[in-house]
């Protein structure tokens, strides 16, 4: 563990993942290890005795996890002023259009808050301009009914331009791997 929320906060901060507990160090770096301002995104590093010695008889592996006593967590996430972290998603997920990073998590949570949406996935499509552009897979709450148009209308109200998802797909459910999770796969979801 390496955050906690305080039970008085906990309304609050909703969707936070807490502060950093006692003895343990979290920081949040860009690509270059640097630590980004406040309130910007990037990965979630850790370093305390709670981070492993590495992986069993994998040494590159480790070698790409731990470096200077660092977990490097492979979780974007960003640190408010008052020490709250949020998780934004994981970096393997991560969507680049443009050049301009988007995190499913964000565009996903904000998705949710549209009335009648049960479920959604937001995935890259790949595309030969930009690299790649925005998908979103959704499953409407049942017995209602969701109009593209207007879901986009709230979208981009309430999201920067670039992180509006370019295509959506509303579907029966979403498709899983034989653990329960969520398959991200374009083609999976685009039904391709």
């Amino acid at each position: 563990m390496i955050t906690l929320v305080d039970p008085d906060k906990a309304e609050a901060k909703m969707g936070s993942i807490g502060r950093a507990v006692p003895g343990v160090e979290v920081r949040i770096v860009d690509e270059n290890d640097q630590e980004v301002p406040v309130g910007e995104a990037g990965e979630i590093i850790t370093r305390g005795p709670h981070v492993m010695k590495g992986y069993f008889r994998r040494a590159d592996a480790t070698a790409q996890r731990i470096r200077n006593g660092w977990l490097y967590t492979g979780d974007v996430g960003k640190v408010e002023a008052d020490g709250y972290y949020y998780h934004l998603g994981r970096r393997d997920d991560m969507i680049i259009t443009g050049g301009l990073n988007v995190y499913p998590a964000e565009v996903e949570n904000m998705i949710y808050t549209y009335p009648g949406v049960q479920e959604n996935i937001v995935f890259a499509i790949p595309e030969a301009k930009r690299g790649q552009v925005i998908g979103a897979a959704i499953v409407p709450r049942p017995g209602a009914t969701l109009v593209e148009k207007e879901l986009l209308t709230f979208l981009r109200a309430n999201l920067a331009n670039f992180k509006v998802p370019d295509r959506i797909v509303i579907r029966e459910s979403l498709p899983r791997t034989t653990s329960g999770k969520t398959i991200r796969d374009a083609a999976t979801l685009l039904g391709n």
